[in-house]
């Protein structure tokens, strides 16, 4: 028997190939992932290996976690299956969620459908969630400086060199890999695309980067002037060995960079871009003077939220998955798990302070987006967890806002409802 693990492919292609299929079937008593106070919500796994029970020399592991920091570890024979039962008393949050490994071969890396783990969660009274902590006084007062900060620095595009569009997209696109002037020592760099089209105006998309150190991306449309830059205003298109280079070297841990005090946090200058981007959009003489959409998933999702509260020009917002919610989770009563980069517990050599991350956690900047938001969840994501995010999600004032739960999605995006609108926005736009 074969032992190749399955990777970012189909089970279909895989079985043709002769390869190994492994899974866990994922059961819950819960259809939508909510739960009332005191339910007893039923989760079954059950691995199985090209669809058929899964042979013995596997290991089912994880761990089951409820609110209040009730954690239980998982790790029983595959063949068997595990059930449990998840039920939490108050608002909150519990899930199970597993891997297999095998015990004859436990370096060997299996990928369940793409992923790491698989399992199922649920949320009690969302509704009723609440910040770890209150918001600095002088929010509002921080922000503005920084903003004064990047208007000290004139608006100039630094390059602007256009590049092979990606194909298929020739005949309705042109793409230029951009460089524009920013606060910080690094400027806004990414991929614009632009319609060649010159007949009507456009709706810009704003798209922004997760974690990592990588080039960004190009997305060029036909009824949508594009713009995606990375994370960290640095080269696009590069080798391999340069991203590398930089997430070992200057980039290396970038989330503790600056970290003890708030006027250097490394996040500072990635949001600047992210308004100066915007800035540049509205410059753009093929822009219709009205849509800007901004989105992205994670870490980009973080930025999203940013620009959707920071930049009042902003008419849609999608975030899937957002980071940087609910720093301050772990030190609650409850003892929620923190939003990545989890300041309180990954960055403890670092002495990382409230009075320093509560000016970057999203939970403060949910309560001034007022445009139109989407936002998913998934309710087995240990990196950005879902009562966290719902918590934010409460505060924000917008009458035409929008949560996604999804029961068994880890850390991986999914904002079907976010995608749709984006559509609607493009579509309705080429209409005018």
């Amino acid at each position: 028997m074969k032992k190749i693990s399955l990777f970012l492919l189909s089970a279909c292609a895989v079985l043709l190939s002769g390869a190994d299929v492994f899974e866990i079937k994922v059961e819950s008593t819960s259809r939508t992932g909510l739960a009332a106070p005191g339910e007893k919500v039923t989760v079954k796994l059950t691995p199985t290996l090209n669809g058929k029970p899964i042979p013995a020399g596997y290991t089912l592991t994880g761990k089951i976690w409820q609110d209040g920091g009730a954690e239980k570890k998982v790790k029983v024979p595959a063949e068997k299956g595990f059930t449990t039962v998840l039920s939490s008393d108050k608002p909150g949050w519990a899930f199970v969620r597993a891997s297999l490994l095998n015990a004859k071969n436990p370096k060997q890396k299996i990928v369940l459908s793409g992923r790491n783990y698989r399992g199922s969660g649920i949320l009690v009274e969302p509704e009723k969630l609440v910040p770890a902590r209150p918001e600095p006084a002088d929010f509002d007062k921080f922000w503005d400086s920084c903003k004064a900060e990047l208007a000290k620095v004139p608006l100039k595009v630094l390059e602007k060199k256009q590049i092979p569009v990606r194909k298929g997209a020739e005949k309705y696109a042109v793409t230029y890999d951009m460089k524009i002037s920013c606060a910080g020592k690094r400027p806004v760099s990414g991929y614009l695309s632009v319609p060649l089209d010159k007949s009507r105006k456009y709706p810009v998309i704003l798209g922004v980067d997760g974690a990592g150190v990588f080039s960004s991306w190009q997305l060029p449309a036909p009824n949508a002037i594009r713009f995606n830059i990375n994370a960290h205003g640095i080269l696009n298109g590069q080798p391999k060995k340069y991203y590398a280079d930089l997430s070992k070297g200057e980039l290396r841990s970038y989330v503790r960079i600056g970290s003890a005090k708030r006027e250097t946090v490394y996040f500072k200058y990635m949001f600047l871009r992210v308004l100066r981007a915007l800035e540049y959009l509205k410059t753009l003489p093929e822009w219709n003077g009205k849509d800007i959409i901004v989105t992205g998933s994670s870490q980009g999702g973080a930025q999203t939220l940013f620009a959707a509260a920071m930049d009042k020009d902003v008419t849609l917002a999608s975030a899937t998955v957002p980071a940087m919610v609910d720093f301050a989770g772990t030190l609650a009563a409850n003892k929620r798990i923190s939003g990545w980069p989890k300041p309180y517990t990954a960055l403890k050599k670092d002495a990382a302070k409230p009075a320093v991350w509560d000016y970057f956690d999203m939970m403060n900047f949910g309560r001034r987006i007022k445009c139109p938001i989407y936002i998913s969840v998934g309710l087995i994501d240990g990196t950005c967890p879902p009562n966290g995010i719902y918590a934010m999600y409460n505060l924000i004032p917008s009458k035409d806002k929008h949560i996604e739960l999804h029961r068994d999605m880890g850390h991986y995006g999914k904002n079907l409802k976010g995608g749709a609108a984006i559509s609607r926005a493009v579509q309705a736009a080429a209409k005018k």
